[in-house]
């Protein structure tokens, strides 16, 4: 083998697991050391939610796309007019998106003149649905959500309180996931992800928002391309690539319910994969006319996840060619790297397969081995996002799933 070639293929056998691991491990680490070198040096406080007076807080419309939400639509309505905040400054634009079922007939019913709900006889698309109800829009300030989540009474207060800095374009309020069979493993995933976006929000990295609860100005509204998959990460990271700040508002807080089965969620996570990568090509202003700190975020926490199953089948790749054809003298060494990579994949395929196996009958394995099954399923999730959006196969990737 020639020298070149066998130097490529070590720094790709190295290099690759270690990527990897740097974007689960080694970022989060950094993340912390940044986040409290910056509260020591700025003196960082976090802007206090709810403290504002109903004389000082703008109109506000709440935006939600509706698909097949018969057992959701009329709750989240009563959920969004008990909201603690002036009657008067709130409406609430709600759009069918060509439902099948009773959700188009329930928001008929609606009778409240702050409720607007609009029935879209052809399923179109999300982004679509919130294109049309955004042109209905005049407030000045935009909450996005879903019909399937829970406001805590204060959370639109929190959300617009930090407004009241002229630089914020978007604030990201918490999504609490809530499962009846308990804490699963995308729930304990989820709550590591809010602790990076609390870092990161501290030095200045906000990456995108959640769809169940988010806000914005509405003059830095961009309409979405009626494909767009991702439609709450793309509308925060465009916000951030027109110059204004991203904030993240942990007091603003809003519940949703999730199955407590990992595969459950799989078709979501590869719907979501496909967004991401969509996002990924389509939109190269999120690295190029964002932040220095959002960049190095958004590639450590974000375009390094995507990557992760490639980047680990590709390291896998190098060390089973070194050993087989590299230098001879390192070839065993090679041998049990290759080997063991292909062992933790195995092991990991093996313990998301009686993951579900064992949801079917209710039991659950224990946390220390659901959490390599967990990871396994998200990372083949992305790898099949990242076939299917490379190919063109995802038409109608915004279904209704189990959240």
């Amino acid at each position: 083998m020639p020298v070149a070639l066998a130097t490529l293929l070590v720094a790709l056998a190295v290099g690759c697991p270690a990527l990897v691991l740097y974007s689960y491990a080694g970022y989060p680490l950094v993340l912390r050391l940044l986040s409290a070198l910056h509260a020591s040096l700025a003196r960082h406080r976090a802007a206090p939610g709810g403290g504002v007076g109903d004389a000082q807080l703008p109109c506000v419309a709440v935006v939600i796309a509706a698909y097949n939400e018969e057992q959701h639509i009329a709750d989240r309505i009563r959920n969004l007019l008990q909201q603690d905040y002036p009657v008067d400054r709130l409406r609430v634009y709600v759009g069918s998106d060509g439902s099948r079922d009773r959700t188009a007939e329930l928001l008929r019913a609606v009778r409240d003149p702050n409720v607007q709900a609009v029935e879209f006889v052809q399923n179109r698309g999300k982004a679509s649905v919130l294109n049309d109800l955004v042109a209905r829009t005049s407030e000045p300030l935009l909450v996005f959500s879903d019909a399937n989540t829970r406001f805590a009474p204060d959370a639109l207060r929190r959300l617009v309180a930090r407004f009241a800095d002229a630089d914020v374009g978007c604030v990201a309020g918490e999504l609490r996931l809530l499962s009846s069979g308990g804490d699963n493993q995308d729930g304990m995933y989820w709550r590591i992800e809010q602790m990076l976006k609390l870092h990161e929000s501290r030095i200045g990295a906000t990456l995108g928002a959640n769809g169940a609860i988010y806000a914005i100005r509405r003059e830095l509204w961009q309409p979405l391309a009626a494909d767009t998959i991702c439609d709450d990460f793309c509308v925060a990271m465009g916000v951030a690539a027109r110059g204004h700040r991203s904030l993240y508002e942990p007091t603003a807080v809003a519940e949703e319910d999730v199955p407590a089965s990992i595969g459950a969620e799989y078709g979501r996570r590869v719907r979501i994969g496909i967004g991401n990568f969509q996002a990924l090509v389509r939109h190269p202003e999120y690295l190029l006319r964002t932040s220095f700190a959002t960049r190095f975020a958004y590639l450590s926490h974000k375009v390094l996840r995507w990557l992760a199953p490639h980047l680990l089948l590709l390291g896998l790749a190098a060390s089973a060619a070194l050993a087989l054809f590299g230098p001879s003298a390192g070839r065993p060494f090679w041998a049990g790297v290759a080997a063991a990579e292909a062992a933790a994949l195995l092991l990991a395929g093996g313990l998301y397969l009686l993951s579900e196996r064992l949801a079917r009958s209710a039991a659950r394995l224990p946390g220390v081995l659901a959490i390599p099954a967990f990871l396994f399923a998200l990372n083949f999730a992305f790898l099949v996002a990242s076939w299917r959006y490379a190919t063109g196969s995802y038409s109608g990737s915004w279904r209704r799933t189990a959240r």
